[in-house]
């Protein structure tokens, strides 16, 4: 599994309209990580509201559920199990109809009808983007929907979260990697990092006339997306491309230290705490990682 660099997981964030690696509009921007959900002004018995990625529509049956960043109200949910990849997955109805939708983990966030996230850009601190959603494995209103669906005996609703938490993906010790599009380094290591990778790069080409405006370009501070610049330009995707060979450009593995500390169990939160390399993340959500398989 060939791991992502810092500059791309950077550049193509997903609370970011605009990506210079894609040359214009980011592909893996989500509405969901620059808008506002306010409180719910009414609460649908056996009904949560779940916010779905782009992703989802890869299977062109949930096409409908993909509402750029708005929310669905979704009945009937029943856990689905662990799929092939090691990942939960639901089912569920949408208002009146009897279809079922079955979606993966990685594809869904969910906001109890109590809960007001901000991520209007002005106010949004990208490590702060998914800490207020919940997991629909840990948000009690969605276990309750579950539970009265399985066939389980369960001796209450506490014994079936377990249950659920007993199949997450990511337990202590777990090997991952940081997802592109849903995962943003923290910011000053990744200050730091670029600006050793910019000197080494251009170190090596010959290039160090360059070095200091080419950071700022990465960082964006001087430049707009459709730069004029020919020969920043061609430095910039030199440098990319001198990125993608050159694994000391690669953002490190991780590995799942385990619940994330100071989260109430009634939060409807799943967080984790996570190790990349030297440093460690708090508050990461499952939707965040990939779990890493290859050895």
């Amino acid at each position: 599994m060939k791991q992502h660099t810092w500059y791309d997981l950077a550049d193509h964030f997903c609370a970011r309209e605009k990506s210079l690696l894609d040359r214009g509009k980011n592909k893996y921007f989500e509405r969901l990580a620059a808008r506002r959900y306010n409180y719910a002004n009414k609460n649908i018995t056996g009904a949560v509201r779940l916010v779905f990625l782009k992703e989802v529509a890869a299977d062109k049956t949930n096409k409908t559920l993909v509402r750029n960043g708005r929310f669905v109200w979704c009945k009937n949910l029943t856990y689905e199990g662990v799929n092939d990849d090691g990942y939960r997955m639901i089912s569920f109805t949408i208002a009146d109809g009897n279809k079922r939708f079955y979606v993966s983990e990685r594809h869904v966030l969910a906001i109890p009808h109590n809960i007001y996230i901000n991520n209007n850009s002005f106010f949004m601190k990208y490590n702060k983007v998914f800490a207020s959603f919940s997991s629909v494995f840990s948000y009690r209103e969605a276990a309750k929907t579950m539970k009265r669906n399985d066939d389980g005996h369960w001796e209450d609703l506490d014994d079936f979260m377990d249950y659920l938490r007993c199949d997450t993906p990511f337990p202590p010790g777990t090997l991952v990697r940081a997802r592109k599009g849903m995962f943003f380094p923290r910011l000053s290591k990744l200050q730091e990092t670029m600006a050793v990778l910019t000197e080494r790069f251009c170190e090596e080409k010959g290039l160090m006339k360059h070095s200091t405006r080419l950071n700022e370009y990465l960082a964006g501070r001087v430049h707009s997306y459709t730069s004029t610049d020919k020969e920043l330009l061609e430095i910039f995707y030199q440098f990319n491309d001198w990125c993608e060979k050159s694994p000391e450009a690669d953002h490190p593995v991780g590995v799942v230290i385990g619940p994330a500390r100071g989260i109430s169990p009634h939060s409807g939160k799943e967080l984790y705490r996570v190790s990349f390399a030297e440093t460690i993340y708090e508050e990461v959500h499952p939707i965040q990682l990939e779990v890493i398989n290859e050895v």
